[in-house]
């Protein structure tokens, strides 16, 4: 767990997944399937013809499995905030407010627990720096690249060389080398940072670079260096100008020290131990976790407690939706090691609580008074705070109807990009969810799929070519970018950070 989060420690690389709502869980414990019903929710019922018109007309959704599924749980999540907006059941007490600000709650004090923890571990002595900036094998460097590629014309890497030449000029009349980096620097990690490069060892950079780096004396600078890159100027910065970056880097060290040493200790200390069918009830509670959300079954067991299949629902609504979507398929190691992740973060989130971290009279009325304007946004956006909805003259069954009506006029608003999505927030869609009946239908919702495609395909075929009406409602498109590459997939310059652009080695 690196300082900034409670959660970081959830994020497993094998588990880094695109995929369905936070709010797409599956209410079975009581279902038999109907196709003639792709979801219900508190009394109101979704048809697939219904959910084959939301999905038809709504611009650039997927006919497939998954983007289905996706519609019918955003129309459960509005239906119960409808409905419990009718019996002025919207959760804006106190504790409903704590649930679904959970997970900004238990980052806040996950993350206060860590800094205290760091605050009493990670004290430097007092040579260490000065130990750190004299080492033979580890150097900190600046440099100014002026960008010209080894197949450039000519004459752009001579009016390069040109510009690099002035600005050294500048440098040997006392301009600061730092604020010409940040103005000229074609560098753009290092840019921002005055020219800086992160502390590294020797061999680093490409031979040119590498070399003539290596040569400087505290607070010298190099003439002008050619890379295959282009024309660096380095420094060497004297220590008085790092003392402060330096003591950071090596608290920043210490802490990751401590952080895995913390963190494997709570699971030695705590005799943390899987439960043998951990994997099998992993994949069950992401199939069922209506039904999961009610069960005490232990995943782990530790001294004092155990994590349950209540609570690993819990923290997967916490995590934004991609973390949950392929669940079902990750090998038995990767959910092994997933469930250790949550046991360990709710041993620490104990730890922390006996430690008497909380959080402040301040930072809970924020967090309240956020949630209560989001929630406030979202009720009048979909025209949920009309007084004939709470108006006790009015015989419940029409407020429920009205409710019903106005939930499918957003949906209607939202295709015709009359109005924009307003998610509930995941864990306020687990709060609607845990205080009223709703239920996905695998083959409605498979039915629903089925009666869109057929009207896409229909729309085409009358057109002659592929159309896709105006709307609003669709989900990003495409993958997420992968990192390194631009929109063309090619692998541009990248910063010093990790990239080439300072001359690294590719």
């Amino acid at each position: 767990m690196s300082r900034a989060s409670t959660f970081v420690r959830l994020v497993l690389p094998v588990l880094v997944l695109s995929g369905t709502l936070a709010g797409c869980e599956r209410a079975r414990e009581l279902f038999i399937a109907h196709p003639e019903t792709a979801a219900e929710a508190a009394g109101q019922e979704l048809s697939p013809e219904r959910l084959a018109q939301i999905m038809s007309s709504a611009k650039s959704i997927q006919m497939n499995p998954e983007a289905a599924e996706m519609v019918a749980s955003v129309w459960v999540d509005y239906s119960l905030l409808g409905q419990a907006a009718v019996r002025g059941e919207l959760p804006t007490d106190s504790a409903s407010i704590a649930e679904a600000v959970w997970p900004q709650i238990a980052e806040i004090v996950g993350t206060r627990w860590h800094d205290s923890l760091m605050a009493r571990r990670s004290t430097l002595s007092p040579t260490a720096v000065d130990s750190l900036y004299n080492k033979s094998d580890q150097r900190l460097f600046q440099h100014i690249l002026f960008g010209a590629r080894a197949n450039a014309p000519d004459t752009v890497r001579a009016a390069k060389r040109k510009q690099a030449q002035a600005t050294l000029d500048r440098i040997k009349q006392g301009v600061a080398f730092g604020r010409l980096a940040s103005q000229l620097s074609d560098d753009p990690g290092s840019k921002t940072d005055g020219g800086f490069l992160p502390l590294g060892p020797k061999g680093r950079f490409v031979a040119s670079f590498d070399s003539a780096a290596w040569l400087l004396q505290p607070g010298e600078v190099s003439g002008l260096v050619e890379t295959p890159y282009g024309y660096h100027i380095l420094r060497r910065p004297a220590l008085k100008e790092v003392r402060e970056r330096l003591s950071d880097h090596l608290v920043e060290q210490i802490g990751a020290r401590l952080d895995s040493s913390y963190m494997d200790s709570l699971a030695q200390v705590n005799r943390m131990k899987l439960v043998s069918d951990a994997p099998a009830l992993i994949r069950s509670a992401a199939r069922s976790p209506g039904e999961a959300v009610q069960s005490a079954k232990p995943l782990a067991q530790y001294t004092g407690g155990a994590l349950t299949t209540k609570d690993f629902v819990r923290w997967v609504n916490a995590l934004p939706p991609q973390y949950s979507a392929r669940i079902q398929s990750a090998d038995d190691a990767t959910l092994r090691q997933f469930a250790e992740a949550l046991a360990e973060n709710a041993l620490l989130l104990r730890d922390a609580e006996a430690g008497g971290i909380k959080v402040t009279p301040a930072e809970w009325a924020d967090l309240s008074t956020r949630y209560k304007a989001h929630l406030d946004s979202l009720v009048a956006d979909m025209g949920l705070n009309a007084k004939e909805l709470t108006d006790p003259g009015v015989p419940l069954s029409q407020r429920q109807s009205l409710a019903a009506s106005k939930v499918e006029s957003y949906l209607d608003r939202l295709n015709d990009g009359k109005s924009r999505l307003r998610q509930l927030p995941y864990a306020l869609a687990t709060v609607l969810r845990s205080r009223q009946p709703f239920r996905l239908d695998d083959a409605g919702i498979a039915r629903g799929l089925e009666i869109a495609k057929e009207r896409t395909a229909a729309k085409r075929d009358s057109a002659g070519k592929p159309s896709l009406p105006p709307g609003a409602m669709r989900p990003a498109p495409g993958p997420a970018p992968i990192p390194g590459q631009d929109s063309a997939g090619t692998k541009p310059p990248q910063s010093p950070a990790g990239g080439d652009s300072a001359g690294r080695r590719q």
